[in-house]
């Protein structure tokens, strides 16, 4: 189970005040053909979050490219990657670089869900790192600098949430973000491992290059979890300023 402490200012729904979308923020309004109304959302989303490579003060939300975590902790599984792992300074780049955003669905009648896909040339994820356990039977320590570093990831997303009422307005609220990656390359880069005994830590990194598709699988859970916890904080920074009608408005 992951644990995240984010930089972001954290705000009580209650309390915030209804403001608008930024005026380069396109919105869609529901009364469209689904095709073209999810066509809109595409083109909708990916500006927004591009948008936000240098952040929004606004939102209180801060830049996106890096994207900044304070720590992330996995334990040890019983597979074939028993890791401890433990990531403090965390920046995460490429998320808003030749972004594609793609097949959006929301339903808003019947429950509260919004889907899509997307695609990010690369994303790396850079961090100081512990790490202490085995891979396929070959023990693993060190603590350093580390890189993992994902090429031509594939994402779905789907964004389960919730209605409520506030000031005579309705907002949504995430409650859950579920996303789940499909990226064709992994390349990973410890630092110091073994203390900094080079010849082995060159071994060892070039074994786990060799089995990257088989690591990722192993930690791929964790690391969908950090990105899901990040992205609802963020989704919910416009939700619960911004009334569902603004963001989606019915005609």
């Amino acid at each position: 189970m992951s644990m995240i402490k984010f930089f972001f200012v954290v705000i009580s729904l209650t309390t915030v005040i209804a403001v608008d979308l930024p005026r380069n923020w396109k919105v869609c309004s529901r009364s469209l053909p689904e095709e073209e109304f999810s066509k809109c959302l595409d083109e909708a989303a990916r500006n927004a979050v591009v948008s936000l490579a240098r952040g929004l003060k606004s939102f209180k939300i801060l830049p996106l490219e890096p994207l900044l975590v304070n720590s992330v902790k996995i334990g040890g599984s019983q597979g074939s990657v028993s890791l401890r792992q433990e990531y403090r300074n965390i920046k995460l780049y490429g998320l808003t670089k030749n972004l594609e955003l793609y097949n959006h669905h929301l339903e808003l009648d019947n429950g509260c869900l919004l889907t899509s896909d997307s695609y990010n040339p690369q994303v790396d994820f850079v961090a100081d790192y512990k790490l202490d356990g085995k891979v396929l039977l070959l023990p693993v320590r060190g603590s350093g600098k580390s890189n993992i570093t994902m090429y031509g990831l594939k994402s779905h997303n789907e964004l389960a949430c919730e209605k409520y009422e506030k000031n005579g307005e309705t907002y949504l609220k995430i409650k859950k973000y579920s996303v789940t990656f499909d990226p064709e390359k992994v390349k990973l880069n410890f630092d110091n491992l073994f203390d900094g005994d080079k010849a082995i830590a060159t071994q060892l990194n070039t074994f786990m290059n060799e089995n990257a598709d088989l690591l990722f699988k192993e930690l791929q859970a964790p690391y969908e979890e950090t990105f899901s916890q990040v992205f609802t904080k963020l989704s919910n920074e416009v939700f619960s300023r911004v009334p569902m009608n603004k963001i989606f408005p019915p005609n």
